[in-house]
């Protein structure tokens, strides 16, 4: 059904379909509206919001579907509970570097630890329906703003000083006065406290603090682009989270640059407290079993590689810059942040050995095994060399042929098979951390473990967000938005001293208390009886009983 415009019996003047009071003389026009939907008529001045008078179309359906304040707090309330339950278990983020997360979650959480892993939790703030979600309360927002913005918009520009006299009578300060003859310089009085006086006649309208009635808008369009912000970090480049791995001495590409910066390692420093200082700390640290560390930092080398443009060719890098990076003190090139994350000494550079006959006695130098690439044979003496037959970094077990299965080519359990040849004669034996096994029978030297070496890995986070400028601009917004709606009011007085009588109503979106307190201020320079708080009376007969 076609919804037809509304004319006005009392000025003539049309209004679109489903307005409730006449937007130039303010009489109400239509009594068929929908009470239960529409409870202050004031709100929108009584002009018609689509949502509450279109139900037609599936467009309309869909409208006033996302123009709910329901439907808004519904998706409000699922975001919530859904990161209430991303915070259950650590994210991704938190896991040891290199786990595989699902084997992780199923290992230490078991199948709940699944179930948390496939339904996205673990990554939520980058999963799909998480980010469907978001977009979901940005069009709720923007579509509520455009429902009830635009009719207010128009009524506040096209408001007229002239009202009908129901329109007095339906406010909730009201008053009616026998004489007219200070309606002009009360106007004035008005006028001198701030408000814009505008007449028409003996029609007087005094009005101020309107932009409060924009806060809620200023409001969801900070949240608006807040949330364009957050959802454009799934965008390549956007947002960039990364750990880089770098051992002492080690040169590395820096992710997500496309091999245009490397980095290199030039050292790891991990200092801590001394227990002796004699400061106030010193008991504290003696009673502290463990290590107190002070400060970790990683001295780096930049580079730029001058030929990223190139495909196929070799890097060629040029040196930027040195720098250490401390906690909270990140390195910044381009639109990046090299963050000081923490430090890896769970591998093992190296492991030195010495040689012992069957009497204990030691024989030659110590020989050193470099993890990383081992000698294949280390001379001892002019007749004695041991040569390395096999070699396991992270030793899981020994196979049916006798082949050492290694866990992972991380080296953090590390085991050998050695060979002593001494002349004519060979012996083998199987060496693993605080153990040593002969497998040959009766042998005659023995292999002992001397010391080892640790690799000190810095762990950097690579940090890129060209949303946050975004993000903070529609906080910063929003938060305006706040204080313009919590602590501005939106006061209008309307004057009718046409006759012989002076008739004053007046409206607020909020705080009546002060808006009554200031007209009555005004009325009593004038000798006139204060205003009627037609709700207040009727809060006070409820009381009676």
């Amino acid at each position: 059904m076609e919804l037809k415009e509304i004319k006005c019996n009392h000025c003539g003047h049309v209004n679109p379909p489903g307005t409730q009071l006449c937007q130039s003389c303010g009489k109400m026009i239509n009594e068929d509206y929908d009470k239960k939907k529409i409870k202050d008529l004031m709100r929108y001045d009584g002009s018609a919001v689509r949502s509450k008078v279109r139900s037609q179309s599936i467009f309309d359906k869909i409208w006033n579907f996302f123009t709910s304040i329901k439907v808004g707090v519904g998706i409000i309330a699922i975001i919530a509970i859904a990161a209430a339950i991303g915070t259950i278990l650590p994210q991704e983020y938190f896991i040891p570097i290199g786990a595989d997360p699902l084997q992780h979650y199923t290992e230490q959480y078991g199948t709940f630890g699944t179930l948390y892993y496939k339904l996205g939790f673990t990554q939520l703030y980058s999963s799909w329906w998480f980010v469907l979600l978001m977009g979901l309360l940005a069009l709720s927002l923007i579509a509520a703003s455009v429902d009830r913005g635009v009719p207010l918009y128009k009524s506040l520009k096209n408001q007229r000083a002239k009202k009908h006299a129901s329109f007095f009578k339906r406010q909730r300060l009201f008053k009616e006065y026998e004489s007219n003859e200070n309606a002009q310089a009360l106007a004035e009085t008005f006028e001198n406290k701030k408000y814009k006086l505008k007449t028409d006649g003996d029609h007087y309208l005094l009005e101020k603090g309107r932009l409060s009635r924009w806060g809620p808008y200023i409001n969801h369009t900070g949240l608006i682009i807040l949330l364009a912000g957050s959802m454009l970090r799934f965008f390549p480049g956007v947002y960039i989270d990364e750990i880089i791995y770098a051992q002492e001495g080690e040169t590395v590409s820096i992710p997500t640059t496309d091999g245009q910066y490397y980095m290199r390692n030039d050292g790891f420093t991990l200092d801590t407290y001394d227990e002796d200082a004699g400061t106030v700390f010193d008991q504290s640290l003696q009673n502290n079993m463990e290590m107190t560390i002070s400060n970790f930092q990683t001295d780096i080398t930049m580079f730029e590689n001058k030929t990223a443009d190139i495909v196929g060719s070799s890097p060629d890098l040029e040196e930027i810059e040195n720098y250490s990076i401390r906690v909270n003190h990140p390195y910044y090139f381009d639109d990046y942040e090299l963050y000081q994350s923490s430090y890896d000494n769970s591998q093992m550079k190296s492991m030195t050995f010495r040689l012992e006959d069957s009497e204990g006695n030691v024989l030659g130098e110590n020989f050193t095994v470099g993890l990383d690439d081992p000698a294949d044979s280390y001379e001892i003496t002019e007749d004695i060399t041991i040569n390395m037959k096999a070699y396991s970094p992270d030793f899981l077990e020994i196979d049916e042929n006798g082949t050492l299965i290694s866990e992972t080519p991380v080296p953090t359990n590390p085991a050998f098979v050695f060979e002593v040849a001494a002349g004519d004669t060979s012996e083998l034996s199987l060496l693993q951390i605080m153990n040593s096994t002969d497998i040959t029978q009766d042998n005659e030297y023995s292999i002992k473990f001397v010391e080892a070496e640790e690799h000190m890995a810095s762990v950097l986070t690579l940090k890129k967000d060209l949303s946050m400028p975004i993000i903070a601009t529609g906080f910063v917004i929003f938060l305006i938005g706040l204080f313009i709606g919590s602590y501005i009011n939106h006061r209008r007085i309307w004057i009718n001293a046409e006759g012989d009588t002076m008739k004053i109503a007046a409206h607020t979106n909020k705080n009546y208390f002060g808006l009554k307190k200031e007209m009555n201020a005004a009325l009593a320079s004038y000798d006139l009886p204060e205003v009627f708080d037609k709700q207040e009376k009727e809060e006070n007969d409820k009381m009676k009983g």
